[in-house]
């Protein structure tokens, strides 16, 4: 018969290593995720956005109007936390993806 103390060490290191197996797989997809980094790349930013679409430039120098649809409806969708915030800006109108901000 196993000893009481021994399967209360037990039972807390596989707690733990579980707990830190969960946290690194959560980080990995969640926060640093390989698909939306991919992603992010090849979104342009909004200086890049407005030399390839001039006519997108509004008075308002941290915004564009939609290059498909030439809508002002523009929204953003953050894909990080607060301590590395990152935005992917969208039309509103028609949901074509614009330009990127961090």
């Amino acid at each position: 018969m196993m000893d009481y103390k021994l399967w209360i060490i037990d039972y807390w290191f596989w707690f733990g290593l579980t707990l830190i197996a969960v946290s690194a797989l959560m980080y990995y997809f969640v926060y640093y995720s390989p698909v939306q980094q991919e992603d992010w790349e090849k979104i342009p930013t909004l200086k890049e956005y407005l030399l390839k679409h001039p006519e997108c430039k509004m008075s308002n120098d941290e915004n564009a109007k939609c290059y498909a649809c030439g809508s002002e409806k523009v929204t953003f969708q953050p894909l990080t936390p607060p301590q590395d915030p990152k935005y992917k800006h969208y039309c509103c109108s028609c949901g074509h993806k614009l330009f990127k901000r961090k």
